[in-house]
């Protein structure tokens, strides 16, 4: 399935991403909270999983499992050369396996970059 890029402004995005806003699923596998702000590029791929972000900074990851997880970071790679941030430890090996380097390590999160070289 081809990955949806999604604005606020888009017609589609409440159907797409407001069952990800409303999710106690998602926010328990995360430990995160998503939020609709208006100045965000989402990856979507319904159902399955979704990204966020914003102005080259990653703000929200979230995937079913691990493929849905490399699809989101390959995506995310390709349009933002120079991305970095914050996301769930659990999804560690989908980016580290991209070519993501793992700055820093939370309780329950990763802040990992790319820089263009890379």
């Amino acid at each position: 399935m081809e990955i949806l890029r999604l604005e606020r402004g888009d017609k589609r995005f409440y159907d797409y991403l407001g069952p990800v806003f409303g999710s106690r699923l998602v926010e328990k596998d995360t430990g995160d909270r998503c939020y609709d702000d208006a100045d965000k590029v989402w990856y979507v791929l319904p159902g399955r999983g979704a990204a966020s972000v914003r102005q080259g900074v990653l703000r929200n990851f979230w995937a079913v499992d691990r493929e849905t997880a490399d699809e989101l970071v390959a995506a995310l790679r390709a349009d933002n050369p120079r991305l970095g941030g914050v996301a769930p430890r659990r999804y560690e090996q989908a980016f580290v396996s991209r070519g993501f380097t793992v700055q820093g390590y939370r309780k329950n999160f990763i802040e990992v970059y790319m820089s263009e070289k890379d």
